[in-house]
């Protein structure tokens, strides 16, 4: 903070470098509550030209001491605070009538400093109307996270009155100093979560977690990560990861796994093969089109095996085939029982049994079901309850995305309405995504996705203004078969997946919205949210309201991204995952990946063979993550009162 005041000058200089963003600072230095807070009760400044303001009035005392004991009237004079433009100046000045009326003014007072003092105006020119003071703030850019704010006061024609304003306006600095500090404490702070779901497979606790650790996280290019115990987890087996923030680019980052493969066990041959043989046999209007033929290649095989089984059952074989026959009489059974055996048990049980377990919603496996997503539960459940956290996102492979989506369903409709008490709320983001769905009079452009996804982050940044406590962000899959869920997610032959999102059991992106009427009687209007009445805090006789997502609402503030490599031929890419769009809504961004030799479905936290992939899962994370610095102020700021 710095102050300047020149010989037989009117006017004092006062400064301070904010360690925050210019725009940033400017959108929060006019609030009412900051305002009252740095400045003193009762003022406010406003960066619309004409608008009246107030800002503190000294008047002295007998002994000359200086008193803060009213407020000054003004009214913008000039403006050019509320245009964001990134290396811009934002600068605001306020003009006032003479802040001490001739009336008021009291006799100077001698003392020990009166030869320092600048030699005054006789009293008749005192006795004249002042010229009129002005305040101007000028908030200047110096890096991509500082600013300088600066105050200029003039008009000020006795020394007196200079020095009042310096200590007026040190002081209303050092209190803006004091928040400021309080606020980069706060960001200091700040951590994320990444949950990491895994797929099928005889997974191993942490498997997972240091392939994704070692490979998201490039250690060449100084990102270090430290193996921790998870104090969150039921399993002494599993550990977290914790990765040190990176000033200006990332925050703290905890990566934690949610494991489940030790509670799908004991599947038999007979589930697998009932599962896939429904699959098979299902309508070729529910088979993705990248599947269909080989799912066709498949059904000829078998029809071929059988049709061979039943032929040579009504042959008598003779000659040569019954010596080759008896030579392998010995040989073959051994062999076929080490084959079948290893088939089962390798992908039939190990891998397949895994997805036939959980995505067929049979008596035998709910259990098995239940128990997974309440292990996921309770992992979100935790780690929302510690309040860590700013933020959290999910990460999920193959079936661990749908049993990531399964949990996320589940763990919104329970407590996507937890909130805390708060004086203001708004819904103007929320209202701005329900308008994406309703038609304009006007033709508008479609907004990309990246716009969208840009509003969903804007519509959760508001729901946690207004007091709610869900923190998931993003969703991120890769190699999902959610790709294939009007396939794969049928409850059972009469309910068709159409039907399960259609009645919300299942959230889309956006989510599945009803008709009202609009303002026009004549016109609907397509909405997700409905309003939510609370307790006024500061009227407990009053009721607030603000709007909220339906249970399906997922989806409307956390942001979903898929990637997947584009399936071709028979063994080049992945054939399990695919663009999730088509059956979640057109809120979901697909990524595409480039096109592979070989079966892709493990490579996407490959840095060795698929770099550019990780880097798309990088971006997919959205890990860098700066909350503005509207956030970081105090939920509650007392007004300051001047003495």
């Amino acid at each position: 903070m710095s102050a300047c005041e020149a010989p037989g000058a009117t006017s004092i200089r006062v400064a301070l470098n904010l360690p925050f963003p210019a725009a940033e600072a400017a959108a929060c230095l006019l609030s009412p509550e900051v305002a009252a807070y740095w400045i003193g009760r009762d003022c406010n400044l406003s960066s619309q030209l004409f608008e009246r303001v107030q800002l503190p009035m000294w008047t002295f005392s007998q002994s000359g001491r200086v008193q803060f004991d009213d407020l000054r009237s003004g009214r913008v004079v000039e403006s050019d605070w509320s245009v964001a433009v990134e290396g811009k100046a934002y600068y605001l000045v306020t003009e006032f009538d003479a802040a001490v009326s001739p009336a008021s003014a009291p006799a100077p007072v001698a003392d020990s400093t009166s030869a320092d003092l600048t030699p005054q105006p006789p009293a008749e020119s005192r006795a004249a109307p002042q010229p009129p003071q002005r305040v101007a703030f000028r908030l200047s850019y110096c890096t991509d996270t500082s600013s300088r704010l600066r105050i200029e006061h003039s008009g000020l024609l006795l020394l007196r009155d200079r020095r009042a304003a310096v200590k007026l306006w040190q002081g209303a600095l050092r209190r803006l100093e004091r928040l400021m500090t309080r606020c980069m404490r706060s960001f200091r702070h700040d951590r994320q979560a990444v949950i990491l779901v895994h797929g099928i497979g005889e997974q191993r606790p942490g498997q997972l977690l240091r392939e994704f650790i070692s490979n998201v996280f490039d250690h060449r290019a100084g990102e270090r990560y430290y193996i921790k115990p998870d104090l969150v987890s039921s399993l002494f087996e599993m550990r977290m990861a914790s990765v040190p923030r990176i000033d200006g680019q990332r925050p703290t980052t905890d990566v934690y796994e949610l494991y489940w493969a030790h509670l799908i066990r004991d599947t038999t041959i007979t589930q697998v093969c009932g599962w896939m043989l429904r699959l098979l046999l299902s309508k070729d209007t529910k088979i993705p089109q990248t599947l269909l033929r080989l799912v066709w290649i498949v059904r000829v095989v078998l029809v071929v095996a059988l049709a061979l089984v039943a032929w040579t059952a009504t042959k008598d074989i003779s000659g040569w085939l019954k010596v080759f026959a008896g030579g392998a009489f010995v040989a073959l059974p051994s062999l076929l029982a080490i084959g079948m055996k290893a088939l089962r048990d390798e992908y039939l049980v190990n891998f397949a049994g895994d997805a036939a377990r959980y995505l067929e919603p049979r008596a035998d496996n709910v259990s098995r079901r239940q128990e997974i997503r309440e292990a996921g539960a309770k992992l979100i459940e935790a780690l929302h309850e510690k309040r860590r956290y700013e933020r959290i996102v999910v990460y999920a492979h193959s079936l661990g995305s749908v049993i990531a989506y399964d949990i996320l369903s589940n763990a919104w409709a329970r407590h996507s309405r937890t909130r805390d008490p708060v004086a203001r709320t708004s819904s103007r983001a929320l209202r701005a995504l329900e308008d994406l769905l309703n038609k304009h009079s006007c033709p508008q452009p479609a907004p990309d996705i990246d716009a969208v996804q840009g509003m969903q982050h804007a519509a959760w940044a508001e729901y946690r203004h207004n007091g709610f406590q869900w923190r998931v962000t993003d969703f991120v899959t890769v190699g999902s078969p959610l790709a294939h869920a009007r396939w794969l997610l049928n409850l059972d032959v009469k309910t068709e997946f159409a039907d399960l999102v259609r009645e919300r059991s299942l959230p889309t992106c956006p989510p599945v919205t009803e008709e009202i009427n609009g303002p026009a009687k004549s016109e609907k209007r397509k909405v997700f949210t409905f309003t939510h009445a609370y307790a006024d805090p500061d009227n407990s006789r009053a009721k607030r309201s603000v709007q909220v997502p339906h249970h399906g609402g997922l989806f409307a503030l956390t942001r979903w991204t898929n990637l997947f490599f584009p399936y071709r031929g028979l063994v080049d890419g992945d054939p399990v995952a695919g663009p999730v769009a088509p059956c979640f809504g057109h809120w979901v961004k697909d990524v595409s990946l480039r096109l592979t030799k070989g079966f892709a479905h493990c490579r996407y936290t490959d840095r060795s063979l698929e770099p550019q992939a990780v880097e798309q899962v990088r971006l997919a994370l959205n890990l860098p993550m700066r909350r503005p610095l509207a956030e970081h102020l105090p939920a509650k700021l007392h007004p300051t009162v001047l003495q």
